[in-house]
């Protein structure tokens, strides 16, 4: 009897646990890509974060509908008011990534990582002699 109490306490303590857990999920990426723009819903009410692999060296917007903030690596978007839309263009040394901005009531993406094509390529040099 005595031990079918520790499990029954042991039990619900682990049930607790696990229903507190919560999943992270999985953050969205997308690559920088000069030529097409990419999308990126910025949730009303809240902000959304590309992460670079590099701190941007400048941000131009098109339309005033978003507010900006360059953080290390990070770019935070926060929209301005509801159905804003505009496009953007990051610059990053040596490199241009573009995107397509609009806005969304209670749905969105709240963190990106932003990766370059180039980023797994290398260049190989050999001694001629």
């Amino acid at each position: 009897m005595e031990i079918s109490k520790y499990f029954l306490i042991l039990f619900v303590f682990l049930a607790g646990i696990i229903s507190e857990a919560k999943v992270k999920p999985q953050a969205k990426v997308m690559l920088c890509d000069e030529n097409r723009a990419k999308q990126v819903v910025v949730p009303y009410g809240r902000v959304t974060a590309l992460n670079f692999p590099a701190s941007p060296k400048e941000v131009i917007p098109g339309e005033s509908g978003f507010d900006f903030k360059t953080v290390r690596s990070d770019l935070v978007i926060k929209a301005l008011r509801p159905g804003a839309k505009t496009n953007l263009l990051v610059y990053l040394e040596g490199r241009r990534c573009s995107f397509h901005l609009s806005t969304a009531i209670g749905t969105g993406d709240e963190i990106i990582l932003v990766r370059d094509s180039f980023e797994k390529t290398f260049e190989v040099k050999f001694n001629d002699k």
